[in-house]
């Protein structure tokens, strides 16, 4: 007996996306993203060029049509961005229903926060590491898109004790996570997706934030605070430029609360940043990688330390 390994190698920005696309051919959710890099090294930009989404299916399912199928499916998401045909590959036999496992890889984004999956132990962590345990046969983000990867960086810098975090469309909850492990006080976390919401609160429980992590189903407009100091949206920019111009996103923050908006591909920034300057906030920090961007606004160009309301 042997098993095929299909593989795809992608940048991080089509990662998660194809991993979707494959899952329902694998065996026990068993999607492996292995990022290229250097895992120990402290350039956040040092995994970013390539991911390998692989997965793995036993003899008897090695037929034309799954094959077939599996390249029908790719292609479709091909059309929406450039992808590589799958490569096909036999290999010996093992029992790739759990052995997949050893072929994922803790990661580092920015400068302390290492991202493992909950089977492994972080033994590659230094101490004043934020740990953070995700489980990547779960959906809703894993961590390897960039623009997941620069909240990441922004909450390093802007989350001290006592900060208040609002997470708008939490997905995996993975921003909530890192939120509540760095520091911060109180995260409410919701999305309008009940699957997605499933899945976060057992990664919030798996990291053990649960006490300071709250999660509910539902709109941004049925939460009622408006005092909180950062507020997180990791979305796309036609639906952040929405939530600021028909859902008064910039009202939730308080008087020197910050927003932290990803998502946004290069060309569509500067309607984003109409968008902000229309709600009377001003970008304080900017990350890019690649075509991506993330940006943190304020009502004040130089907004007191967060965490002190």
């Amino acid at each position: 007996m042997y098993w095929l390994e299909v593989s795809v190698t992608v940048d991080g920005e089509a990662a998660e996306a194809i991993a979707e696309v494959l899952r329902p051919f694998t065996v026990g959710d068993g999607v492996v993203m292995e990022q290229k890099g250097d895992a120990s090294a402290l350039d956040p930009l040092a995994l970013e060029p390539e991911v390998a989404v692989k997965i793995y299916l036993p003899e008897e399912q090695d037929l034309p049509e799954v094959r077939a199928k599996i390249e029908e499916s790719l292609y479709h998401l091909g059309r929406l961005y450039p992808i590589p045909e799958p490569q096909f590959r036999r290999l010996e036999d093992e029992d790739w229903a759990t052995a997949w496992r050893k072929h994922y890889h803790p990661f580092r984004v920015g400068r302390r926060i290492w991202i493992h999956p909950s089977w492994l132990e972080p033994t590659e962590s230094e101490p004043g590491d934020t740990v953070i345990s995700v489980d990547p046969g779960m959906a809703f983000g894993t961590g390897l898109h960039p623009s997941t990867q620069m909240c990441l960086q922004m909450l390093e810098d802007l989350v001290l004790p006592g900060t208040r975090v609002l997470d708008v469309g939490t997905g995996s909850g993975i921003l909530s996570t890192a939120a509540a492990k760095l520091g911060a006080e109180r995260v409410l976390a919701h999305d309008t997706d009940r699957l997605a919401v499933l899945a976060a609160a057992e990664n919030v429980q798996r990291n053990g934030v649960d006490g300071r992590v709250m999660l509910f189903q539902g709109e941004l407009r049925a939460i009622h605070r408006s005092d909180w100091d950062l507020v997180v949206v990791n979305i796309l920019a036609p639906v952040i430029i929405q939530l600021l111009s028909t859902e008064c996103l910039a009202d939730y923050c308080g008087q020197n609360g910050r927003l932290v908006l990803s998502g946004i591909i290069e060309e569509q920034e500067s309607e984003v940043l109409s968008a902000l300057a229309a709600a009377s906030f001003i970008v304080n920090d900017r990350k890019a990688i690649r075509d991506w961007v993330c940006l943190t606004a304020g009502k004040e160009k130089s907004a007191a330390p967060i965490g002190t309301g």
